[in-house]
């Protein structure tokens, strides 16, 4: 297994010698990189789902399905059973309104008809560094709340309001309408790197402060995190394999197209989360 920069601000390309399982050395080198860079990207490379199983295996654990392999999901406009909204999907961080969000995911071209719909990614690590150190000690100490609906369901003018009591997800009654949480706006990963965890799709607002200051402090920060200069837009060809970081990098799906296109997912959590949100989805013709 080789590596070279990727022609991006951020994330690396992985060479795979064969189609064998990794062994130790190779599993080291590729934990090593995934802490430094958080994008790792393999092209061209027909990958079966055993090996992007294997392949994701160094990094933590595999959300398991009900029968305790690894989750088998797709992303697809193919079918309606995808694990995600049709549409464009703004910069966000999967599960951001969840105590627990994702730690990382892996995306595989299965099905890749041309020209299909990109996946692109900005940095909420490496943002840190470009923003000015005065702002950055501001913000250590303070939490956002995010929620999967800026916006109510039954009214799109007008904005969620976080329901009280909020009722743990899996719990009886639970919903969209609770899908919120609170995490630091200076968060880290699991590697102890630090990362601005604010995004555009989820964030409601930053605690502690009135709801203008809130929105003008987010605006501010979203002109330096979403910079096009600091996006990567990756075109997705066959075989292309995708892993990143969900707590340092944000993803969106911008300007969808209808040609076809399937992304077999994988991803990894701590917590057995998935199957609660794609029932309750389901349930609501979310997804």
């Amino acid at each position: 297994m080789q590596s070279s920069p990727l022609d991006a601000p951020f994330g690396v390309r992985i060479h795979l010698d064969s189609d064998q399982p990794l062994d130790e050395a190779e599993r080291s080198e590729l934990r090593r990189l995934y802490a430094a860079h958080g994008l790792l990207v393999v092209r061209d490379h027909d990958i079966s789902p055993e090996q992007q199983v294997d392949l994701l295996a160094p990094l933590g654990r595999i959300e398991p399905d009900e029968t305790g392999r690894p989750m088998l999901m797709e992303v697809t406009n193919q079918h309606d059973q995808t694990s995600a909204p049709a549409g464009e999907i703004r910069f966000h961080f999967d599960y951001a309104y969840d105590p627990a969000p994702v730690p990382g995911i892996s995306l595989y071209g299965s099905l890749i008809d041309g020209d299909v719909t990109s996946t692109c990614f900005v940095s909420s690590s490496s943002v840190l560094d470009r923003l000015p150190p005065d702002l950055v000690e501001r913000l250590r100490g303070l939490d956002a709340a995010h929620t999967c609906f800026l916006r109510r369901l039954d009214a799109p003018k007008e904005r969620s309001v976080e329901p009280d009591p909020l009722i743990p997800r899996g719990q009886e009654g639970w919903g969209p309408e609770h899908y919120w949480t609170n995490h630091p706006v200076i968060w880290k990963n699991v590697f102890g790197e630090e990362t601005l965890f604010v995004c555009l799709e989820y964030t409601d607002r930053i605690l502690g402060l009135p709801r203008a200051e809130s929105d003008a402090l987010l605006e501010e920060l979203y002109t330096h995190l979403y910079d096009p200069a600091y996006v990567y837009e990756h075109r997705w060809r066959t075989h292309d394999l995708v892993i990143f970081d969900n707590i340092t990098l944000q993803h969106a799906r911008l300007s969808p197209n209808d040609r076809p296109r399937t992304l077999r997912r994988f991803h990894l959590s701590d917590t057995d989360l998935t199957a609660d949100y794609l029932r309750v989805a389901r349930e609501k013709r979310l997804v």
